[in-house]
């Protein structure tokens, strides 16, 4: 839908012939009112998300983002040094248990490999065996009366 056909189907939302559309970062940003009131959607909203949020934001009464006076008030937290530490712990512990854990599993992948090797060799002899009863059975198939 053109900017044109949200202009004529939305002519009751106020100061909608001033409706701009700026593409950025995935976005369809939305402008009317002589930027008085704006509304965001996805760059692939559909006709109908894009009236929605048009017609939601004419609703909603203005809201400053920037407050009139910037007030100092201070925070306090009982306990912080002990979370800070408390968490810097539970970090360290967590590092040496994957730490630990690479060793086991190196040992583990180690341990397979020898397994590989033995199944390997062992595959070997069987078929070094069965070669040996295929000549003893030939002697007595070939050419014996």
């Amino acid at each position: 839908m053109s900017i044109a056909d949200l202009r004529s189907r939305m002519a009751d939302v106020p100061d909608i012939e001033t409706l701009t559309l700026a593409l950025s970062a995935g976005y369809q940003h939305l402008t009317w009112a002589n930027g008085g009131t704006s509304a965001s959607v996805g760059a692939f909203a559909s006709d109908q998300d894009i009236e929605d949020a048009i017609r939601n934001a004419t609703r909603l009464p203005a809201v400053s983002i920037i407050p009139d006076q910037l007030k100092e008030k201070t925070m306090s937290v009982t306990g912080a040094d002990y979370a800070g530490g408390s968490l810097s712990t539970r970090l360290r512990a967590i590092r040496q248990k994957v730490e630990n854990t690479s060793t086991k599993m190196d040992a583990a992948l180690t341990k397979m490999e020898q397994a590989a090797d033995a199944h390997d060799q062992l595959a070997t002899t069987v078929e070094g065996e069965a070669d040996a009863l295929m000549r003893e059975v030939g002697q007595f198939s070939n050419g014996g009366e």
